[in-house]
């Protein structure tokens, strides 16, 4: 993130401008700002950017609560309660996901939040409270709500359910680690706006497989927390030893439903869809759709045996 935010130093008694209070603190950055710039050129990506993050806005007002600042793609809210932030963020993807321009250009944001004592200075906030948010952003992917297990402990029933813990991280500032939660946002959605052909959608979300061959194995990845690694490294789950391929090249992520290519290598990698399309992606994501073939570092082409096959199987 371009925004840093830390503890600030008294050297002296708080004054009367000063005021400490229990709040929730939320980060949302849009994922690949970078590449907009790079692929719309520097007016259209700002349009994009201008409303992605009214949507943001909207969300916050939604549920009472404050735009503290935003700076170029990412912003920063406060909301007097965990309940309210959740919320806040839960809604923030929902219409992100609902806004037919945005969705077209597959535009995801990450959202970080915890609640504690922060420091209110004017019309800006410091505090170990939003240093933990602004590490909770940092640990989040494109489409994830990152929280702690304090700050989940903190919310009611119905929301506290739709949590799944991810582990232990370290946390600038504190001496030992913090247990980390995401929100399931998706499933935290009221099962009644599921009417009709929605269990239908939701059986396919609870059942959905990626098929992968490569050689003479078939491989099948299934929704989970741990993602499914591709590269010239021995320790990846699919080993593809290749000079152009890196040692960790790219995962595939179950997130919201899809199936999604993070790419992180050198060199690149290469699809062709099933509708004749190809794409290159270079340290992006990509969700899978129907059919394919993947070219880890290397020009999609006949007869290529190394070449990997991929069909997403749904119910």
């Amino acid at each position: 993130m371009k925004l840093k935010f830390g503890n600030r130093r008294a050297t002296g008694e708080q004054t009367a401008s000063q005021q400490q209070v229990m709040a929730a603190i939320l980060f949302a950055d849009i994922c690949g700002s970078t590449r907009l710039f790079e692929k719309y050129g520097d007016w259209r990506a700002r349009q994009i950017e201008t409303r992605v993050l009214d949507v943001l806005i909207s969300g916050t007002v939604a549920y009472d609560g404050a735009v503290i600042k935003t700076i170029g793609d990412e912003i920063m809210s406060r909301f007097a309660s965990a309940r309210q932030a959740v919320n806040a963020a839960c809604e923030m993807h929902r219409a992100l996901k609902e806004d037919q321009e945005l969705a077209a250009l597959n535009i995801a944001v990450k959202i970080g939040l915890h609640y504690g004592p922060v420091l209110v200075e004017k019309s800006d906030l410091f505090g170990d409270a939003v240093n933990i948010a602004a590490r909770m952003v940092a640990l989040a992917k494109a489409d994830q709500i990152i929280t702690t297990r304090e700050t989940a402990a903190c919310l009611p029933a119905d929301l506290a359910q739709s949590t799944r813990d991810l582990g232990r991280s370290w946390v600038r500032g504190k001496q030992d680690e913090m247990d980390i939660v995401e929100i399931i946002w998706l499933e935290s959605t009221s099962l009644t706006q599921m009417a009709g052909g929605g269990q239908e959608e939701l059986r396919s979300l609870l059942f959905a497989r990626l098929i992968l061959d490569y050689r003479e194995r078939t491989i099948e990845v299934v929704p989970g927390s741990q993602a499914f690694t591709m590269g010239r490294g021995e320790r990846n789950n699919l080993v593809v030893e290749r000079e152009l391929v890196s040692r960790s090249h790219a995962d595939i992520e179950f997130r919201q439903g899809k199936f999604v290519l993070v790419e992180h290598s050198t060199n690149g990698t290469y699809l062709l869809l099933e509708n004749g399309a190809r794409f290159f992606v270079r340290r992006e994501e990509f969700a899978l759709h129907d059919r394919g073939v993947i070219g880890l570092g290397q020009a999609i082409a006949d007869g290529d045996p190394d070449l990997i096959h991929f069909r997403c199987v749904h119910g």
